[in-house]
């Protein structure tokens, strides 16, 4: 569809943002559906985000998604957040609505949509490797979906206990905090139903690392994520299969939020399964 007078704009607040994929997959999706939207990435320099939110208003964007580095410090900028973006602590979306910026996270309701469409139960133990903003996101969304045990495990031991200390989840779940070492990954994935890495390590170009270095203790029915999606198969999903275990790759969690994303913006239901062939053929 060309670019007019009456095209809106979408967008996606970050720094860096040229790795990012949303732009191929929103605009893929904008076409499909004929809508006369544009989705385009801003490389926002420190210290711009009060004036990237303000020029939402200004230029009348319908929306945008926000990425690393500017999730919570977005928020001091917006009118109104989300139940669960204030129990993250972390905005990944913003809409405009008539002038009124809200802010939302998609990131855990992607992720549980991701799961459950892989038939993986949302129960027991899970294990999240890395204590940054995704792992809040998603905890926060597992504590709420049935999980009775959340375990964070980070090189810095101090930041998992914050993250422990505090996230706000459902009563019942239990919250503990660990540093990244051999043994303590060795008693605690033995005893998890399902194991996250919600750390960079594996992304492209370095693909040829993991944030573990065995999963020979795994149990049998354990599942093995990483919300890593480029690459597709990742060390640490390697190292699943080749234990025989069901693995979750980044995709479907990264295609789900942005399809909730369209959905706040635009009202719209999109095809997610031809959402994620678009994904998939541009990585593989």
């Amino acid at each position: 569809m060309p670019v007019d007078a009456n095209t809106r704009c979408l967008g996606l607040f970050g720094n860096p943002v040229a790795h990012s994929l949303s732009p191929l997959l929103h605009n893929y999706t904008l076409q499909m559906m004929g809508l006369n939207y544009v989705y385009l990435p801003f490389a926002i320099p420190a210290g711009g985000i009060k004036g990237a939110v303000d020029a939402i208003r200004s230029l009348d964007f319908c929306g945008v998604n926000v990425t690393i580095p500017y999730k919570e410090e977005v928020i001091t900028y917006l009118d109104d957040i989300s139940p669960e973006a204030e129990a993250c602590g972390a905005v990944n979306v913003i809409s405009n609505e008539g002038g009124r910026l809200r802010g939302h996270n998609t990131d855990g309701a992607g992720f549980i949509a991701a799961l459950r469409e892989e038939g993986v139960a949302v129960r027991g133990s899970t294990l999240l490797i890395g204590a940054g903003g995704a792992a809040r996101s998603l905890a926060w969304a597992l504590g709420s979906a049935g999980v009775t045990r959340l375990d964070f495990m980070d090189v810095n031991l101090e930041k998992a206990e914050a993250l422990a200390a505090s996230l706000a989840v459902s009563d019942g779940v239990a919250l503990a905090a660990h540093g990244a070492n051999k043994d303590k990954f060795a008693e605690l994935a033995a005893a998890s139903n399902i194991i996250i890495n919600c750390s960079p390590v594996g992304m492209h170009p370095h693909i040829d690392q993991s944030p573990v270095a065995a999963m020979d203790m795994l149990q049998p029915g354990t599942v093995v994520c990483d919300i890593i999606y480029n690459p597709l198969n990742t060390k640490f999903l390697s190292m699943g299969k080749a234990r025989g275990l069901k693995t979750v790759s980044g995709l479907p969690m990264f295609v789900h939020q942005a399809a909730l994303s369209l959905e706040i913006w635009l009202g719209i239901k999109p095809p997610v399964q031809q959402m994620k062939e678009v994904l998939r053929h541009e990585l593989e």
